[in-house]
């Protein structure tokens, strides 16, 4: 019969709570308008420049960035110009590839991808708040529920990457 000492028993509980805490909280990242720098009033959202010619993409990816800022950061007025900070995103790729197949070797569910690249530009400290040159996020469709490619897929990566923005943004300020 093996004996496992206290030491062990207490590393063990002690990674399985930062295991389920990094889970639990993984997903309550958000930025508010406190969390921003102070002198941050307002934001000019640029339209998204696209290196794929697909306007209807980088329409939804404008309006998700809209969005965020209007949900996590309401403090922040938008404007159309001469504003304190600016962002900028580029639709670098996009791509709509089979993910799995059933036994009939029928593609079940997809896989979309996004990458883009994102900066956040305070124009009054004149300094970058956030820059990726490359930020890729992904979701998976599955047909054989009647699930579609723009309702589905690209909205949950469209999701993913305002996560992945307000995440990496609120570590670099």
């Amino acid at each position: 019969m093996t004996f496992i000492n206290l030491k062990t028993w207490v590393d063990f509980f002690t990674a399985l709570l930062v295991v389920v805490a990094t889970f639990t909280l993984g997903g309550c990242y958000s930025f508010t308008a406190s969390t921003l720098p102070s002198h941050i009033k307002t934001i000019q959202i640029h339209e998204v420049e696209d290196k794929t010619l697909d306007p209807v993409l980088a329409n939804n990816i404008h309006d998700a960035v809209l969005e965020m800022f209007r949900k996590n950061a309401s403090g922040v007025r938008t404007v159309t110009e001469e504003a304190n900070s600016d962002f900028e995103i580029t639709l670098l790729s996009y791509t709509n590839k089979p993910e799995n197949y059933n036994s009939s070797s029928t593609v079940e569910t997809y896989r979309v991808t996004i990458r883009v690249s994102v900066k956040f530009y305070d124009n009054v400290k004149e300094r970058i708040i956030y820059e990726s040159k490359s930020l890729s996020a992904d979701g998976v469709y599955d047909v054989s529920i009647n699930e579609t490619e723009d309702r589905h897929g690209q909205a949950r990566a469209i999701e993913k990457l305002q996560e992945l923005i307000i995440t990496n943004a609120l570590a670099k300020w």
